[in-house]
């Protein structure tokens, strides 16, 4: 890939015996003065990170070298003076999860939007990305093409959501999928630990990346790259989607190591996958396209996490990755939450996607809010039963979501809530306005629902106290 005239050439580098990363860029010059901007929040995360937190040093660098300090104009924003078009900045990189930045001496993993500098008023600038101390045995697993040895990013936008890691000891394997039109190829990489059961798991990834395909008819890229982090002595459970990427963490290795591990593993896998088409291409008009200065609330959480929660699990089982009885103890966990929540009843899903912004992803006050995944996942699975059932199971709620693929997802256009229940009324050939009122925008009891769309897949749902009073939920066949 050949770079765009108009980038910043950013150079990056490790402080030397620290948890610190050094980035040092040139923008293009120009005669007057300018903003430089960090996020303030990362895709995936809908909430406000204050990356800032985390610059130890900003200074701009004049022609002949010198460093000069930078002023404020908001907490994540600097002036820029006149002539000024080289930056230098230190950031503090110690944090290990799916969606951090972090270095050692065996690891650098960048994720660009917590540490990236950006142009405010031009965001079509590119990123010429050079990785100034990574020796030449070391791998790069990212999902940005290179250039003469430099990472490239078309824009702001791509760059930020474009991750990688680099280390001298990644596992890596590769698989190919068809879609209706080209090969697709995908990478599996690790750090830390190998992936537990490898055949197993290079297996599960093929079947639900097939499936997954198959459902949507096309994929968005020609080339796509999980990212897991597993390392040995770290408690972390986490996954976030990116452009034509995931990043996943999950650790130690006692954990790893375990069946239930493993488990847990191929089904965030199986989830981010989704999110290459719902979210990073059928996303609510809020984030289309990303706004990282500000927050952006959305009363559709519920479509991008909840159906996303549904369907990444779905696909395990219909892919043959685990079986019913699997599927009914994932779904069990879920429905435990859903029910021991009583904050389903005070703030619908809609409201509480709107609010996760102030505390979506924190316990925050009991009973205030629901979840975006377990009630939006909860209300998925009732919109598929509903939609199987009054079509004989000629369509479904993946029917629903290929055509927002088609319509909305391909031409990067912002889906809105009505847009998304007219394609579900569209498919199931009448309105499902009864489920919106009630448990996307309404906050009533799902039990006798969740009851008859068990029994309408052949699964009976009962539930009961356990010794502390809280509600369980049990599946077994009808």
């Amino acid at each position: 890939m050949t770079p765009n005239a108009q980038m910043i050439d950013l150079r990056i580098a490790r402080v030397k015996n620290s948890s610190a990363l050094s980035f040092d860029a040139v923008f293009p010059e120009r005669d007057e003065s300018w903003e430089a901007q960090l996020p303030v929040w990362r895709p995936g995360r809908y909430e406000r990170a204050n990356f800032a937190q985390y610059i130890i040093s900003m200074a701009g660098v004049s022609e002949n070298g010198s460093e000069i300090k930078l002023e404020k104009s908001d907490l994540h924003r600097w002036i820029i003076p006149a002539g000024i078009h080289r930056l230098r900045w230190v950031f503090h990189a110690d944090i290990l999860n799916a969606g951090s930045t972090f270095v050692s001496d065996d690891l650098q993993y960048v994720n660009p939007v917590n540490c990236f500098i950006y142009d405010r008023l031009n965001h079509d600038l590119g990123y010429k990305i050079t990785l100034s101390d990574i020796p030449k045995n070391w791998d790069i697993a990212t999902a940005l093409p290179t250039f003469n040895g430099c990472l490239i990013a078309n824009d702001m936008q791509h760059a930020m959501d474009s991750p990688w890691m680099a280390s001298p000891k990644l596992w890596h394997e590769t698989y190919q999928v068809e879609d209706s039109d080209k090969m697709v190829n995908f990478h599996v990489w690790t750090y830390g630990d190998a992936p537990p059961q490898q055949k197993k798991f290079m297996a599960d990834h093929i079947a639900f990346s097939k499936n997954q395909i198959s459902a949507f008819g096309t994929f968005p890229t020609s080339d796509y790259h999980f990212l897991y982090l597993l390392p040995s002595d770290t408690e972390v459970r986490h996954g976030v989607e990116h452009e034509d990427s995931t990043v996943i963490a999950l650790g130690p290795s006692a954990k790893i190591q375990t069946q239930h591990g493993y488990n847990e593993l191929v089904g965030i896998a199986s989830h981010e996958l989704y999110h290459a088409w719902n979210v990073k291409r059928i996303r609510p008009s809020e984030w289309m396209p990303y706004n990282f200065e500000d927050a952006c609330p959305s009363r559709l959480g519920y479509i991008a996490e909840g159906v996303t929660t549904y369907m990444g699990d779905l696909f395990l089982f219909e892919s043959g990755c685990i079986d019913l009885k699997g599927w009914s103890t994932r779904m069990e966990v879920l429905l435990n939450r859903h029910l021991n929540n009583p904050g389903r009843h005070n703030l619908s899903v809609a409201e509480s996607s709107y609010d996760t912004w102030l505390d979506g992803y924190r316990l925050g006050v009991k009973g205030r809010k629901g979840s975006i995944y377990v009630e939006g996942a909860v209300l998925a699975f009732i919109c598929d039963t509903r939609i199987m059932k009054v079509t004989d199971g000629t369509s479904s709620l993946s029917t629903a979501m290929k055509i927002l693929w088609e319509r909305f997802g391909k031409a990067r256009k912002g889906i809105v809530a009505d847009a998304y229940w007219d394609v579900l009324a569209e498919v199931a050939g009448e309105r499902l306005d009864d489920l919106r009122e009630k448990y996307a925008d309404g906050t009533e009891d799902t039990w006798d629902d969740l009851v008859k769309c068990m029994k309408a897949n052949g699964l009976a749902l009962t539930k009961s106290l356990d010794e502390k009073g809280h509600v369980k939920a049990t599946l077994h066949p009808a």
